[in-house]
C-alpha cells in the first residue's frame, strides 16, 4: 500500500503541474481563443507552451504507473483495465509532440503559399482528436473500471471521485468529437480537479 500511495502522490504532483500549465499557459493557445491570438501566443511564448505540454507528457506515464499499482493492489479483476491506458499512451504522446513540436514552428512561418492557417488548424484538430478523444477516452474507461473494481475498498465518496474522473473524461471525449470548444473547456474545468481529489484521496484515505 505504501507503493500505491507513492504512485498516487507522483501522479497528483504531475497532474497538478500540468493542470496549472493548462490554466495559465495552454488556454492562451487553444480554442476558444481566436486563431490570430493563438498564433501570436505560440510565436511569443514558445518555451512556455512547450514546457506546459511537457508537463502533460510527464503526466501520462505517471498515471499509467498509478493505474498499474492500483490494479495490483486490488486484484486480477482490475488488471485488464490497465491495458487501455497502455494503448492510450501512443496517441496521447503523439498529439503532444504535434502541439509543441510542430505547431509553434508552423505559427512562426506566418501566412504563405501553403495556406499556413488551414494547415495549423488541421494539425491541431488531429492532435486534439488523438489526445482529447482517443487517449482521454481510454484513460477515462480505465478510471471507471479500476474504481468499480475497488469500490469495496474505499469510502463511497472516494469511489465517487474516481467515477467522476471517468464521467468527466468521457464528457471531454464527446465534446472533442463534436468540436465544441466551450464543452472541452468546461469538461477540463471539472476533470482536472476530480483527478487531483481522487489521487489525493487514494494517497491519504485508508482502505476499508
Amino acid at each position: 500500500m505504501s507503493r500505491l500511495r507513492h504512485a498516487a502522490v507522483l501522479a497528483f504532483a504531475t497532474h497538478l503541474v500540468a493542470g496549472l500549465g493548462m490554466a495559465f499557459v495552454l488556454r492562451h493557445g487553444l480554442e476558444p481563443t481566436s486563431l490570430q491570438d493563438r498564433l501570436l501566443f505560440l510565436i511569443d511564448h514558445r518555451w512556455l507552451w512547450t514546457a506546459a505540454w511537457l508537463a502533460w507528457t510527464a503526466a501520462a506515464p505517471a498515471i499509467l504507473y498509478f493505474y498499474m499499482v492500483f490494479a495490483e493492489a486490488h486484484g486480477p479483476a482490475a488488471r485488464f483495465a490497465v491495458f487501455l491506458t497502455v494503448a492510450a499512451l501512443a496517441p496521447d504522446l503523439s498529439a503532444q509532440a504535434i502541439e509543441f513540436g510542430a505547431l509553434p514552428r508552423l505559427a512562426a512561418q506566418g501566412p504563405g503559399p501553403n495556406d499556413m492557417p488551414q494547415l495549423f488548424i488541421t494539425l491541431h484538430r488531429v492532435a486534439i482528436m488523438l489526445s482529447g478523444c482517443m487517449a482521454n477516452g481510454l484513460y477515462s474507461a480505465t478510471a471507471l473500471l479500476l474504481t468499480w473494481a475497488a469500490r469495496r475498498s474505499y469510502p463511497a465518496w472516494v469511489t465517487g471521485c474516481g467515477l467522476a474522473v471517468g464521467v468527466f473524461g468521457i464528457g471531454l471525449s464527446v465534446a472533442t468529437i463534436l468540436d465544441a470548444s466551450m464543452g472541452m473547456v468546461w469538461a477540463n474545468v471539472f476533470l482536472v480537479p476530480a483527478i487531483l481529489v481522487w489521487l489525493a484521496a487514494v494517497a491519504l484515505v485508508p482502505q476499508n
